[in-house]
């Protein structure tokens, strides 16, 4: 009966350690929690921006270029920082600044259709003449869907990351003698924004079409290198042309339309809040930009006659005609009839 006893005893032992491992009434002790470790932020890199253009400082171009700088350096709190050069300090001509930001010279540029068209052969519709009928037109179908297709072929066919719609001015002619009619043309040697489009209008007028770098324009009318040109009142009141060719006619053949553009490699290489930041500045520098293209131009015609400019006025009607088959067969040649009527169609 003893042995029995202490057998009884040892099993009863061995049941109680059992049941206590299997976890019984004993309650397990809480796991202490790991600390959860922030992943460190990405630093972000600063970048200076290079933009440039061929324009005065007086002009709508550095008043866009200000507040892009102004907006895009607040947002990005200070980590992007823009180096602004006017007036052609890094190439008197659009599309040496083009060449340059394939490069990598420059990031941010002002550019004509017309020194486009080398790479984007679509965009020279938007240098046709007589393509769009007032301001209001003109701001209708470049920020809409016409807008649209063309800012996406330009990235299509480029390095480069199209930012906005920036605008010119209404361009005239400006010569040693005036102009009434088309006739008046006839073998005037005439610098213009060199591209298939420009060339085959000046030259249906009769004219000579020559390439000639803005910041050279002045002293090519001087020495009679070229005997007219066409721009803006505020180009012209700015770069003083008219003290060489005081003769304007307000042929009104083209509301100038230009393209901002940004190295696409550049704009890539951007954090999100860098990209943000530009995105937020382009909408403010192309308000700012088209504000005071419209303004300046009621002034700049004022000053010009002020300062003995010969204005008169021209029967468009006869330019307009005589040019509807140039843009007819242009818009054909570049598969963009749908868009030209549709262009023709929102008037």
């Amino acid at each position: 009966m003893r042995k029995s006893g202490l057998i009884l005893l040892v099993l009863l032992l061995s049941l109680s350690l059992v049941l206590t491992g299997c976890g019984g009434t004993k309650k397990e002790e809480p796991k202490a929690e790991t600390p959860k470790v922030e992943a460190p932020k990405e630093e972000v890199k600063p970048v200076k921006l290079i933009a440039a253009h061929v324009t005065p400082e007086e002009g709508s171009y550095q008043v866009g270029m200000l507040k892009f700088k102004e907006v895009v350096e607040k947002e990005s709190n200070g980590s992007i920082t823009v180096e602004i050069h006017p007036n052609g300090q890094l190439g008197g001509n659009e599309d040496e600044l083009v060449q340059k930001m394939a490069t990598g010279t420059v990031d941010v540029i002002v550019a004509s259709p017309g020194f486009m068209t080398q790479t984007v052969k679509e965009i020279d519709l938007l240098a046709l003449p007589y393509l769009f009928a007032s301001y209001d037109h003109w701001k209708s179908v470049l920020d809409g869907e016409v807008g649209q297709k063309m800012a996406g072929l330009v990235e299509e066919k480029t390095d480069f990351k199209f930012l906005g719609w920036w605008k010119c001015g209404v361009r005239v002619y400006f010569g040693n003698k005036p102009v009434n009619t088309p006739a008046d043309l006839k073998d005037v040697k005439i610098r213009i924004q060199v591209s298939p489009v420009t060339s085959e209008v000046w030259s249906t007028f009769g004219a000579q079409p020559s390439s000639v770098a803005f910041n050279e324009l002045y002293q090519a009318l001087q020495n009679k290198v070229v005997d007219a040109a066409e721009n803006d009142f505020a180009n012209i009141l700015q770069m003083k042309f008219h003290e060489a060719a005081p003769n304007i006619s307000l042929t009104n053949h083209d509301i100038a339309t230009r393209l901002l553009l940004m190295s696409d490699k550049k704009y890539q290489s951007l954090s999100p809040e860098q990209k943000a930041a530009v995105d937020k500045a382009v909408v403010a520098a192309t308000e700012a930009e088209r504000v005071a293209d419209n303004d300046l131009a009621g002034v700049a015609l004022e000053q010009l006659i002020a300062e003995g400019a010969i204005v008169n006025e021209v029967d468009v009607a006869p330019f307009i005609e005589m040019t509807q088959p140039i843009r007819d067969k242009v818009a054909k040649s570049l598969g963009l009839e749908d868009i030209l009527k549709k262009i023709a169609e929102m008037k």
